[in-house]
């Protein structure tokens, strides 16, 4: 029982890989490639937010809004890189190249933009640099947004995943950053192929009252 409980964990591993084939799933038992340029980068110190949150809105096309909340104090780097990429316009125009019901929609792979999804290279596309692997104590929540990579913990870059369901088996193999705070049906929405078409950091975001509007 204890092998098939480990078996499963690392073929939903595969499953996350940042730089792999878009055609991996859970049954899959190929290693993903790895990305063409492994240089680490750090955002500078003047694009570090001030408290422990940021929101970011994503205007997913034909479905509507989502509004993630980064969680800066859990994890500081992967959400200053995260904010870094939306400030330069990075995710717009990026599609979800993969979405497995019950699991993950997962998008950032900036050769989305012109590349045939069901090539074989797409899903191995990032920003150029990799980021270190940064553990906190953020669980795999539905709504919680993580960080897809290859089997070396530092290869994360700009591709993201969205839980659909709570996925406690990957727990502390992935980097949760933040969650969905508003739109998770627009998120439940979310096919392969559909269009993130464009990505702001808000200034400030309250959830909205029972009637509907926004306090």
């Amino acid at each position: 029982m204890r092998y098939a409980q480990l078996f499963a964990v690392l073929a939903l591993g595969w499953c996350l890989s940042a730089c792999q084939s878009s055609a991996l799933s859970e049954q899959d038992n190929k290693a993903p490639a790895p990305q063409e340029t492994q240089k680490s980068e750090q955002p500078s110190a003047q694009e570090k937010p001030k408290g422990d949150f940021a929101y970011v809105k994503m205007e997913i096309k034909d479905k509507g809004a989502i509004i993630i909340e980064l969680n800066l104090k859990e994890a500081p780097k992967t959400s200053e890189n995260f904010l870094k990429l939306v400030r330069e316009g990075f995710y717009d125009g990026i599609r979800f190249h993969r979405v497995v019901p019950k699991f993950v929609a997962q998008a950032g792979d900036p050769q989305s933009k012109t590349m045939d999804l069901d090539d074989p290279r797409m899903g191995t596309g990032g920003p150029g640099y990799t980021i270190k692997f940064e553990p906190n104590s953020l669980k795999h929540k539905r709504g919680a947004i993580g960080m897809a990579r290859t089997l070396d913990p530092d290869s994360a870059g700009s591709q993201f995943y969205i839980c659909l369901e709570d996925l406690p088996q990957l727990d502390g193999n992935y980097v949760i950053f933040g969650r969905v705070v508003e739109g998770m049906d627009v998120v439940d929405r979310i096919v392969m192929g559909d269009t993130i078409l464009k990505a702001e950091i808000l200034k400030e975001w309250k959830p909205k009252s029972e009637g509907g509007q926004s306090p």
